[in-house]
């Protein structure tokens, strides 16, 4: 039987849609950049900040409000501190809200009932938790092979992170594939550490230069489901 990891950000719900609902309450009047542009700098600065916050050169606390204000500081924008707070309250409530879509609701179906099943998904425990919790996500997934970086002590694109999901679920690697939808966290992480890789690059993203390719780039959930069904 084959396996299926599934990351979570953006590849089981819309990331996007918290950002743009907090956005267009609190920052939209002060500037007409494109949101989605925007949300797009915000992931790179998530990243960059989950990875700081690891160093221990930032604080979990100070990690929003660094990825907020360097985010609105590229399009000349100055926020505080006080705004990226009451930014992240706000996003913090939207994210409450966050649904699984209807298509990936019959991926999931699918899966459960034909592979067996994982998540691997970077971020703090309690903020991750959290997300899996509302999603309901452990309709699908048993909880035993639901795994948060924080819990594991290692975060993609770190090969300790894919090995460790390996060896708790005791996977063989060639018959395993990992689902994502950023290129240098999921696919460079799950190549690196010799699974296969369904990119979902849902967002159209330009595919970097270099020796690692996914095995597959899909761009939609429905062209996910019907290749999904095929292994």
């Amino acid at each position: 039987m084959k396996n299926i990891i599934f990351d979570v950000d953006d590849t089981l719900y819309n990331l996007m849609e918290p950002f743009e609902k907090a956005h267009k309450e609190l920052m939209a009047a002060r500037t007409d950049a494109d949101c989605e542009e925007l949300f797009e700098a915000s992931r790179i600065y998530s990243d960059e900040a989950f990875c700081m916050s690891r160093e221990g050169k930032i604080s979990e606390d100070e990690e929003f409000a660094y990825r907020v204000q360097k985010t609105y500081a590229d399009v000349g924008v100055e926020v505080s501190k006080e705004e990226a707070k009451q930014f992240e309250e706000r996003y913090r409530y939207y994210q409450k809200h966050i649904q699984v879509p209807e298509i990936t609701k019959q991926i999931l179906d699918h899966c459960k009932e034909n592979y067996r099943i994982g998540i691997l998904t970077n971020g703090t425990t309690k903020n991750q938790g959290k997300k899996l919790e509302t999603l309901g996500l452990d309709h699908w997934f048993n909880p035993k092979t639901m795994f948060i970086s924080d819990s594991i002590g290692a975060a993609k694109p770190d090969v300790k992170a894919f090995h460790t999901v390996q060896k708790e679920m005791k996977l063989d690697p060639e018959e395993t594939w990992f689902i994502g939808d950023t290129f240098e966290i999921d696919v460079v992480g799950a190549k690196n550490s010799g699974w296969h890789v369904i990119w979902f690059n849902h967002r159209n993203r330009p595919m970097p230069e270099g020796d690692i390719v996914p095995d597959v780039e899909v761009t939609s959930g429905q062209e996910l489901f019907e290749y999904i069904k095929k292994l």
